[in-house]
């Protein structure tokens, strides 16, 4: 059976592989911190695809928008973030700051304004991680800068024209690789600087955006479908995700890398979008990782109370430990979803986007593809 193209996939009412793309990210995150190591996809890769997945859906929602509206209403926007994220993570800081302050942990006290402000990472880079249980929200701050600052300059860059776009997202990146390898290697801030600033991480999420922008350019397309017509393709990037993380000098792990990590990200995952429309990645569309994937923000938010309570069972031997502290994470995160997320997620709908630009009908085509995103982004 021959593989659809990616144009025919964006106009589908669902992206395949993306929940799957999800899925193993945060698996590779959960197990990283239980001290169980994986081949290809570390937790270094597993926070960066979320960088670059994010980077990517959030530029297309606002191309999306933008072709509709010739604009982006921040209102709705913020409104749209606001009841996908806060719920979650203000329940989740409220348990375990109380917990922490009740075991008498002193270290959650110095994190409990940066978690609160969403400054954690910058807490975190400049402090080293803590050992609350809230140091690891700082990718989740991470995001929630590039949702603060992103539309504004999304619509101020496309003001100019796309083209101004893909260049400021091209020279950002680069800029940003060096100034994180400088600040590494000759000022000397460390690896929890280079690891958790925003400013030397945005270029993970740039170029996610910087997909986005291609993925709507045919000659691009083009080079897309050609490098995902293979199932053996994805493991092209893999192997050098691999020898990534393996090999090269702290330098290169703290410069460059982080970078070349992204890149390779990004072509994974235009990959799984359409190989797993085929039989050797179809799993990443199998219910369970489609499951797994919908729940993984609060997977990543309560898999540290799983693991720690899958530790405390000490009578069985660790491979079971490590097995009930997942499944207590996927517990924790079914509740979060069920009982609290989806109260909040029905009111989406009120803040979607209505309306065409005045003078201009968007082609059928660009528009399809960019609702079933939306679609999509509601649902998740």
């Amino acid at each position: 059976m021959a593989l659809p193209n990616l144009e025919a996939l964006l106009e589908e009412k669902k992206l395949p592989g993306l929940d799957g793309f999800r899925m193993v990210a945060v698996m590779a995150v959960v197990l990283a911190h239980s001290g169980v190591g994986t081949l290809f996809f570390s937790a270094r890769h597993g926070v960066a695809g979320f960088f670059v997945l994010s980077g990517f859906l959030i530029t297309w929602l606002l191309l999306k928008e933008h072709a509709k509206t010739g604009t982006v209403s921040f209102r709705k926007f913020y409104m749209r973030r606001s009841l996908r994220i806060f719920p979650a993570y203000y329940a989740f800081l409220l348990v375990s700051i109380s917990w922490d302050l009740f075991r008498g942990n002193d270290d959650i006290k110095e994190a409990i304004v940066p978690g609160l402000f969403y400054f954690m990472n910058y807490h975190n880079a400049l402090e080293g991680h803590s050992s609350s249980s809230i140091a690891h929200v700082w990718s989740l701050a991470i995001e929630e800068q590039f949702y603060l600052i992103w539309p504004m300059l999304f619509v101020f860059l496309m003001r100019r024209g796309r083209e101004y776009a893909v260049a400021f997202l091209i020279i950002a990146s680069l800029v940003v690789l060096a100034w994180r390898s400088y600040s590494y290697t000759y000022l000397d801030y460390g690896p929890s600087y280079a690891y958790n600033a925003f400013d030397t991480r945005f270029d993970n999420l740039a170029l996610g955006c910087l997909l986005a922008f291609l993925a709507q350019k045919p000659r691009w397309l083009s080079v897309f479908n050609s490098i995902s017509s293979r199932f053996w393709m994805p493991f092209i990037p893999l192997g050098l995700l691999f020898l990534s993380k393996e090999y090269g000098s702290g330098d290169y792990a703290y410069g460059p890398a982080f970078t070349v990590d992204a890149l390779l990200l990004a072509i994974l995952l235009l990959q799984l979008i359409r190989l797993s429309s085929g039989a050797f990645w179809g799993w990443l569309n199998h219910p369970v990782s489609v499951y797994l994937g919908v729940i993984s923000y609060p997977i990543y938010l309560w898999h540290v109370w799983g693991l720690q309570a899958g530790d405390k069972l000490n009578f069985l031997p660790e491979w079971l430990q490590l097995l009930a502290g997942v499944i207590l994470s996927g517990v924790l995160a079914s509740a979060s979803y069920h009982f609290l997320e989806k109260q909040f997620l029905r009111l989406k709908h009120r803040y979607e986007v209505v309306g065409a630009k005045p003078g201009r009908s968007p082609k059928a085509g660009n528009l399809s593809g960019m609702e079933s995103l939306a679609a999509r982004e509601r649902s998740s």
